[in-house]
């Protein structure tokens, strides 16, 4: 599982999560998730994933492949935040 957007249907309400990499396993009615990273989408404050998301690409331009993993797992977080609060909470 890579970052990405979930819905979780709780009290009948739908709120969204962003979550980072991780696993995800479903059984019958349940499903359980495994990931390094979750924040609901009232949460994400979208100035500070924007200003997260510049800053990491402009790292792109100057940095090793080794260095690269990790800046790019935290621009597919940042990216991921982004879209799911600017889809849910406009």
């Amino acid at each position: 599982m890579t970052s990405g957007e979930i819905a979780v249907l709780k009290d009948r309400r739908e709120p969204y999560l962003v979550t980072g990499g991780g696993l995800n396993h479903v059984t019958g009615g349940r499903a359980s998730l495994l990931t390094d990273f979750a924040a609901a989408a009232d949460r994400i404050r979208e100035a500070k994933a924007e200003l997260a998301r510049r800053a990491e690409a402009r790292l792109r331009e100057k940095l090793s492949d080794e260095e690269l993993v990790p800046v790019n797992a935290s621009l597919a977080r940042s990216l991921a935040q982004l879209h799911v609060k600017r889809r849910h909470h406009k």
